[in-house]
């Protein structure tokens, strides 16, 4: 983990796990974009994210899989995506046996949505379709701009949001990534500052650990989203739908509508499809994490392959990231169950909040816990990188100690400043170089000068000040009462 996460653990873990299962929701959605007509799935979601983020009250309506049902609504308006190569193509899509399918419950005709590039070619068509008489209760061919709704996006964008590594599909991801990555900024941080406050810091202090904290995670969580959007498009949990089903199978039923519901909202659906979907919040849940981790390691294999720390530190690093992650999830999971029943007989809380809350705080403690536990364990077995430069200065610090016969009072100046000064990434740098022992001396050289700078200058003694010193030694001898003892001795 990030060196910083270490003074706010369950912060960071409650933070992250939060992003991750809204990443790995969003991810659950992506999933279709590999179907035959993914390009059609990938315009619903473009279109209501682009309304949602100009002010519209939109959402995805079809997941019911409702027959002629609509598959969005924007403002209360019922809409058909419908996503061809061609204008034509589209608006033939919305007839079967020269009948119109889509039609309101108050038997008026539904939008369809068609690519912002094939709108007018609509247009024409569904006006010829209306002068055929194929569409009950509308004559008027003027009607048709009423009906055809021109999408935000091309057809090539579309297919191109549905893929990995284009520009529109990098540009989807970073924009559901700056959504999520704002909410996760604001849990943080509270969080953090909480955490600071109960550990006896002051406010200000509280409050830079609170912003410090929201902007890394906040990070952490845009880059996680992109990473994640790109790997679902890419088919990684496509690999993972043998494994995942096979879990669920394990689950049963009433553990996989659990998961479920703590994951995705969704109505009373039956066995089949309950664990169908189950098996996609686990493998969802396990592309975002693995893209967790990856980003949240990140520096570290940058700093493996720059020579700045060892294999064996880097895997330690990663399993403590590792163990951290997944330990938010499984607090969210164990923390939003407990939420959400307490909610259930609190209505002022109700469900859904009572399982956010509870998500938070099972995340919060079980994250920072597994942390911890997970170093416990690795330290038993694996030396961190920085305990080793520590104890090359330390024994290079005696060697200089003595050669410049530092006194207690300098070796604890020298000490002081050094305790303040070199950070983390000096010890990486002591790792990196080829000659560490030289390195660090060189280093530390630079303390001691500076403190026996301030010694007062000696100068030689003459013959004249050894002779008195030779003379007033004989003489606190000779005074000496143990002399005296001596004497009398021999005199005896």
């Amino acid at each position: 983990m990030p060196e910083k996460a270490k003074d706010n653990a369950g912060a960071y873990a409650a933070g992250t796990t939060y992003s991750n299962v809204h990443n790995a929701s969003i991810s659950s959605q992506q999933e279709k974009f590999h179907a035959s007509r993914g390009h059609g799935f990938a315009a619903e979601q473009a279109n209501t994210l682009h309304d949602k983020l100009t002010g519209h009250d939109a959402v995805l309506v079809g997941e019911n899989n409702a027959k002629n049902g609509a598959d969005r609504m924007v403002d209360g308006v019922n809409i058909q995506s419908k996503y061809c190569s061609s204008g034509s193509k589209c608006i033939a899509e919305c007839f079967k046996d020269g009948q119109f399918r889509y039609m309101n419950t108050d038997g008026t005709p539904m939008q369809i949505e068609v690519p912002s590039d094939k709108y007018q070619d609509a247009i024409r068509s569904m006006e010829e379709r209306i002068r055929k008489g194929q569409i009950p209760g509308i004559t008027n061919p003027d009607e048709a701009k009423n009906i055809v709704r021109q999408g935000k996006f091309s057809y090539e964008q579309a297919k191109n949001i549905a893929k990995a590594g284009t520009i529109d599909s990098l540009k989807y991801d970073a924009v559901n990534g700056s959504i999520i990555a704002t909410t996760s900024f604001g849990i943080t941080a509270v969080l953090s500052f909480a955490t600071s406050i109960w550990n006896g810091e002051d406010i200000e202090v509280a409050l830079v650990n609170a912003v410090f904290d929201g902007l890394k995670i906040s990070g952490i969580t845009f880059a996680t989203a992109i990473l994640a959007g790109q790997l679902t498009k890419s088919g990684l949990s496509n690999m993972l739908v043998g494994s995942s089903e096979a879990i669920v199978q394990i689950l049963g039923t009433e553990a996989s509508a659990t998961l479920v519901s703590l994951f995705q909202s969704s109505s009373n659906i039956g066995a089949a499809a309950t664990k169908a979907a189950a098996a996609k919040v686990l493998r969802t849940n396990a592309v975002t994490g693995i893209a967790s981790v990856v980003v949240l390691s990140g520096g570290d294999i940058v700093n493996i392959f720059r020579g700045r720390i060892s294999g064996a530190q880097l895997f330690k690093n990663v399993a403590s990231t590792t163990s951290s992650v997944a330990g938010g999830t499984a607090g969210w999971i164990g923390g939003a169950t407990a939420g959400a029943a307490i909610g259930s007989v609190v209505p002022v809380i109700g469900t859904g909040l009572g399982g956010i809350i509870g998500g938070l705080a099972g995340a919060f403690g079980a994250g920072s816990l597994a942390n911890n536990a997970a170093n416990k364990v690795l330290n038993n077995f694996i030396e961190d990188d920085a305990d080793k430069m520590v104890r090359l200065i330390e024994s290079v610090f005696v060697d200089l100690a003595s050669d410049y016969l530092l006194t207690k009072n300098e070796v604890e100046h020298i000490v002081e400043r050094i305790s303040k000064d070199i950070t983390g990434n000096d010890l990486k740098d002591i790792y990196a170089n080829d000659n560490r022992k030289q390195y660090v001396k060189m280093m530390l050289l630079t303390y001691v000068e500076r403190e026996i700078s301030h010694r007062e200058k000696i100068s030689s003694l003459s013959h004249q000040e050894m002779q008195k010193g030779l003379r007033l030694l004989l003489e606190n001898i000779a005074d000496s009462e143990e002399y005296q003892k001596s004497l009398e001795v021999g005199t005896a």
